[in-house]
């Protein structure tokens, strides 16, 4: 027999198709976790900022005006 004989057609065909779909394929794309990361970071010291500066703050003093009675 032959080589040609033996070769099977439909085999390259779904080697091409296989490759095909592969390349044609959509990337997976990871998210990327730093900016996320970054983000959560910044928040979270101006929030201990603010919370210090609270708390180390002065108290206020609200006084209430007199009524001055014009005469």
């Amino acid at each position: 027999m032959p080589d040609f004989e033996s070769h099977n057609p439909d085999k390259a065909f779904e080697d091409a198709i296989a490759y095909a779909r592969g390349v044609l394929a959509p990337r997976v794309e990871r998210e990327k976790v730093w900016p996320t990361l970054a983000a959560a970071t910044f928040f979270a010291v101006c929030a201990i900022g603010f919370a210090t500066a609270a708390i180390m703050a002065p108290p206020a003093m609200l006084t209430i005006p007199a009524k001055t009675s014009v005469s």
